[in-house]
């Protein structure tokens, strides 16, 4: 192995001309390092360059390296429980406490099983896997890639501090979907903070940070790392339950955070006295869904906070709950077509009798002649026109419905001569019951009427005896709701699909016919139903049989073709890879097209049928990601009765208490 400790800086791992402090990132190689860690310089497995030390806790230690077989940088993890080893100045070999060793040995599976599970999720585009494992200085290792940009804590810093609600709905999405998956898997973070979030260089964002339970919780053997304000209150006592809903608090405390510049209080301290306000207090511009998501997800108690990343995503992004529909009172004024025979009398209103003063004896004695005087006029103005004029309103899907008519007469000249003739106006009061919803409901007015004589202005385009509907706001309503309506009985719906980012998939965002406008059973409504953004993003298909993920692509619209590849490193008939990287935007617009390669393994014959537009063979691509063949990793034995070792299984050193 060639010499590069002269030539790079043990900092960063960036070339070197001088000796000194690196003029590039500040380090020295005269200060000196901490005697329980490796020093800087360090061979390991006649590969790997340890640089400085960058973060520990009670698991493990984080060193910048470089792989001198692909000359790039890398993380390398040592398994190192300080509570349990040391190391002495003068050598790289850790050596166990006379008392320890089952639980150095317990740990450390732990630490292999848990990053050897990592290692197989290395398709997930937004953690970082390990790329090699060995044995070495009497415990394991574990190799990253190195990520070049910051943690979280550092971006907010540089972002004043805070994020809106639109950037983190563009930035989270990946997450979740990893920290789910991650969960399926079995395995929980208990760690997420923003010291654990890595912003990249291209501005995604990457879940680093994974350790063994105990090295995530109060009281037990390790030295524990607990994010003060983002650890669930189980996370302090070794006796609770943890789960997925850890997870939960952890991924809520961070989303607080982020949304209102400040740190979430302490789990303990909320125990005692819980006086976390809730976000939209501290930032009005935050959704009030999503403000109340978040508290439910800091419940204290376990059993009762959001239980899974699932269930958390489908409350923060599903639209505000409507108010039910009590009692709704709708007034509209229908002009009223007469009779060219003469008036209607119209009730009079009901007047509280009071008692009569002598003066009015006179005046009572005229209104009963009047009244008299009328009655017969109405009684002879009856029997002559049989089209006096009916105004009925109903909605015919409510269970009860009430119609209050009103009118007041406006007289005009008997022959029409006064501009717009004789027009009463009738404002018409619907009452709906609780059991409709009358913004999908049409309203119905059934008009009985009789022609208009020559001479009179017409005061409605509606014809004689129709049975007229009068058109209510459908605009911000999903369409398969106003489709199930009785709408959809009364009119001939015509959709229309558009891509659109300001609406929500299935809504409708603009219809024909006005609302409040008339119309007639039969007639034609156009309506304009979003289909959603013409980009979406492409979901992740790792540990997804080809069924389970041809159903998440129809659901998110996104067209496919599936093709068989010959692989013995990815299950019969699971997905294997696609053409675009998980994460990125694929053009539905534009008819962008997902190929889904889907394992054969050789034993087996080619996969079964379905509904795909083609099954040819994969097709070569020099894009830099697709990898046809998954890297072989080295891994550690099972640790036994003996301390493990990758290769030979040496003797654990055990220093003895005298």
């Amino acid at each position: 192995m060639a010499d590069y400790t002269l030539k790079l800086c043990m900092g960063c791992m960036e070339p070197k001309d001088t000796d000194g402090v690196c003029p590039l990132c500040g380090y020295s190689p005269d200060v000196p390092s901490l005697p329980e860690y490796l020093s800087p310089g360090t061979h390991l497995n006649d590969r790997y360059i340890i640089g400085k030390l960058m973060r520990f806790n009670g698991e493990a230690a984080d060193y910048i390296g470089f792989d001198t077989v692909t000359s790039s940088k890398v993380t390398i993890r040592e398994y190192m429980p300080d509570t349990l080893c040391s190391r002495s100045k003068d050598s790289s070999v850790i050596a166990v406490k006379q008392n320890c060793v089952a639980q150095y040995k317990a740990f450390m599976s732990e630490f292999v099983e848990l990053n050897k599970t990592l290692a197989k999720m290395r398709t997930l585009g937004h953690i970082n896997p390990a790329i090699d494992m060995f044995g070495d200085n009497n415990t394991g290792y574990v190799v990253f890639r190195y990520i070049e940009g910051m943690n979280l804590a550092k971006y907010l810093k540089e972002h004043a501090g805070e994020l809106t609600w639109d950037e983190v709905k563009k930035l989270f999405p990946p997450i979740f979907t990893t920290l789910s998956l991650i969960h399926n898997a079995g395995l929980v973070h208990r760690g997420i903070s923003p010291e654990n979030i890595i912003v990249d260089e291209k501005g995604e964002l990457k879940l680093i940070g994974f350790s063994i339970a105990d090295a995530r919780t109060a009281n037990t053997e390790l030295a524990s790392e607990v994010y003060s304000g983002y650890a669930a209150p189980e996370q302090y006592s070794s006796s609770n339950w943890q789960g997925t809903w850890t997870d939960v608090y952890g991924i809520c405390a961070l989303l607080y955070r982020i949304l209102t510049g400040t740190a979430p209080t302490n789990a303990m301290e909320r125990l005692a006295n819980d006086t976390l306000l809730a976000p939209k207090s501290l930032n009005d511009n935050i959704p009030s869904n999503v403000s109340k998501v978040i508290m439910n997800g800091m419940t204290l108690s376990g059993e009762l906070r959001i239980q899974t990343v699932t269930e958390l995503v489908t409350q923060l992004f599903e639209e505000p709950p409507k108010p039910a529909v009590q009692t709704q009172t709708q007034t509209i004024s229908i002009p009223k077509q007469h009779s060219t025979k003469g008036p209607v009398s119209e009730p009079k209103p009901v007047k509280k009798k009071e008692p009569m003063s002598k003066k009015s004896v006179f005046a009572i004695a005229a209104v009963v002649t009047c009244l008299v005087v009328f009655t017969g006029m109405a009684v002879l103005i009856m029997n002559l026109d049989d089209n006096s004029s009916q105004i009925t309103n109903a909605i015919t899907t409510a269970e009860t419905s009430s119609l209050s008519l009103m009118s007041s007469e406006i007289s005009g000249s008997a022959d029409g001569s006064e501009s717009g003739g004789t027009v009463t106006e009738i404002p018409v009061s619907v009452s709906v019951s609780e059991t409709a919803d009358p913004s999908t409901m049409p309203t119905l007015a059934v008009i009985e009427t009789s022609a208009v004589s020559e001479g009179e202005t017409e005061q409605s385009t509606i014809k004689p005896g129709a049975t007229v509907y009068i058109m209510n706001d459908l605009v911000g309503k999903n369409f398969d709701t106003v489709k199930n309506s009785s709408v959809n009985e009364n009119l001939t719906i015509i959709p229309e699909y558009i891509y659109t980012e300001e609406y929500a998939k299935g809504t409708i965002f603009e219809q024909s016919i006005e609302k409040g406008s008339n119309y007639e059973k039969g007639t034609e409504l156009t309506l304009k139903i979003s289909m959603g953004p013409a980009k979406v993003m492409v979901p992740e298909f790792y540990g997804l049989n080809k069924k389970d993920y041809f159903d998440l692509l129809n659901s998110c619209g996104i067209k496919y073709e599936e093709k068989a590849y010959e692989t013995e490193n990815t299950l019969h008939d699971y997905v294997s890879w696609i053409s675009m990287e998980p994460g990125e935007y694929i053009d539905l617009e534009a008819g962008e097209v997902l190929s889904v390669f889907v394992a054969v393994n050789p034993e087996n014959t080619a996969p079964s049928e379905t509904t795909t537009v083609t099954t040819e063979a994969p097709v070569e691509t020099t894009s830099a990601w697709v990898t046809t063949t998954v890297p072989d990793i080295t891994v550690f034995p099972e640790v036994t009765e003996d301390p493990a070792d990758i290769t030979e299984e040496p003797d654990i050193t055990i220093i003895y208490d005298y």
